[in-house]
């Protein structure tokens, strides 16, 4: 069975519900609804649950999001899950804006 394409405007979101999630996890809440997500970021509980869907079960049903796992999940997705080595040649007015 082929995979569907995931639409362009849902994949622009997973970066806010990445750092909302991060900011839970830095409150140290374990698990977050939709409607409390959807407060947050001003986005319908509807919407999240819709933009989470695409990627398969995330969250339960009556208890939400464990906030850790679903902030996992996203990075993963958004292939920021690890680290890249990076070397830096000249040092530039560019090369020293990045350091």
């Amino acid at each position: 069975m082929p995979k569907k394409e995931v639409p362009h405007i849902v994949i622009s979101r997973l970066p806010i519900y990445l750092r909302a999630l991060t900011s839970c996890i830095e409150e140290d809440r374990e698990i977050i609804s939709s409607q409390e997500l959807g407060k947050m970021l001003g986005i319908s509980p509807a919407q999240i649950r819709k933009d989470l869907s695409h990627f398969g079960e995330i969250g339960k049903k009556v208890t939400g999001y464990d906030v850790k796992y679903l902030r996992e999940q996203l990075r993963r997705i958004l292939k920021v899950d690890r680290g890249w080595e990076m070397a830096l040649v000249g040092a530039g007015v560019l090369g020293r804006a990045i350091v």
